[in-house]
């Protein structure tokens, strides 16, 4: 009796232990799911932040929230190989939680960032374009080197296509651009004040010659007075400008001519020696002028002797004021050049004799610019 007895309750607390298991094993079940929901949230906030460009314009952040998925994806693997009862999704909600938080904290960041790059772009998009005008009004005719216009035309490419890039939305990339081209069209803006502020070395002299052509005016005579930073022929007499007409020089007309061959119109005071019309002269017409005069020659031979050319240069010669001009750029070989109309004209008002001062500018340099 008493051993049936002590059967029945080991049978019944067997009983209660298996039920008290499996009432566990279904509590831990039902109360400690995989966290899918959380997870899900975590990625879709990950997506959102990636759209939004977080990985760029909030490196640190997004790269924290990855971390803490990944770092949750790990966990929730690990759990998962576990038996069933001591599994524990706690921290698998807890990563993946902070990842979500973190994702939005870099979304909005992006957004902001971009909203103030955005406004940043538009100022600096206003003084790249304005830039690029400035050395188009003042520089682009100048006979910068290779090297400068190349920069020039750089600049202008890589703005172009920052602006391509900021009508698709893509910011970043458009600052990139944006930099690269105002580095650009910097350093060819610098370059070539650099050159205009050495051709204005001669300006005091400039000024004399030019004071000398208007004295010489005031006592009645005709002079041609050549300007050739505005590119313009002026024909004054008795202190006024009676004739006005727009002028080519010679390719490499910025400085002084030097010697024969460099292209470059020469400065100074001459005078007109040849009149040459129908087959004396290839250009229509043409104004021989006393080039090289007496300055010229003392400043060739001091070139010479000091190296700056080759003593088997030559000082050349052949200058004239001829038609055939209006091609819109500076082409002769060192002469000035204008359209046959305006060579009529100025035929007909000068003789042999005639003062030709040919000047860089009367403009000064800080003036230049307004």
């Amino acid at each position: 009796m008493k051993k049936n007895r002590a059967k029945r309750i080991i049978l019944f607390s067997f009983i209660i232990v298996f039920l008290a298991v499996s009432i566990y094993s279904l509590y831990k079940y039902l109360s400690n799911t995989p966290p899918k929901a959380e997870v899900k949230n975590a990625v879709n906030a990950l997506a959102q932040a990636k759209k939004e460009q977080a990985d760029k314009y909030a490196e640190q952040i997004f790269s924290e929230a990855d971390k803490m998925y990944n770092q949750a994806m790990s966990e929730w693997k690990y759990q998962n190989e576990r038996f069933l009862l001591i599994r524990d999704y706690e921290k698998v909600k807890e990563l993946a939680g902070k990842s979500f938080e973190l994702s939005n904290k870099a979304f909005a960041k992006a957004v902001n960032e971009k909203k103030n790059y955005n406004g940043k772009l538009k100022s600096q998009f206003t003084s790249l374009k304005n830039k690029i005008t400035y050395f188009e009004k003042y520089f682009i005719h100048l006979p910068l080197n290779k090297h400068d216009f190349d920069l020039f035309s750089q600049a202008r490419m890589k703005y172009h296509e920052a602006e391509e890039l900021f009508k698709r939305g893509q910011i970043l990339e458009t600052k990139i651009r944006t930099d690269e081209a105002e580095k650009l069209i910097n350093r060819a803006s610098d370059s070539a004040r650099e050159l205009l502020k050495n051709f204005y070395a001669d300006y005091p002299k400039w000024v004399e010659d030019a004071s000398y052509a208007r004295k010489l005016s005031r006592n009645g005579q005709t002079v041609i007075l050549i300007n050739k930073l505005e590119s313009t022929c002026l024909v004054l007499k008795s202190n006024k400008t009676i004739g006005s007409f727009s002028a080519e020089f010679g390719r490499n007309w910025f400085g002084d001519k030097k010697r024969m061959g460099d292209k470059a119109t020469p400065e100074g005071i001459y005078h007109i020696v040849e009149k040459k019309s129908g087959n004396k002269t290839k250009f229509y017409k043409s104004l021989l002028i006393n080039y090289p005069n007496s300055e010229d020659k003392k400043r060739f031979d001091k070139l010479v002797k000091s190296g700056a050319i080759s003593k088997n240069s030559k000082i050349g010669g052949l200058i004239e004021i001829h038609g055939l001009g209006g091609k819109g750029s500076n082409w002769t070989d060192g002469c000035i050049a204008l359209e046959n109309t305006e060579m009529d004209k100025l035929f007909g008002m000068v003789g042999v004799n005639t003062p030709v001062i040919i000047i860089g500018s009367e403009i000064p340099y800080d003036k230049f610019f307004n």
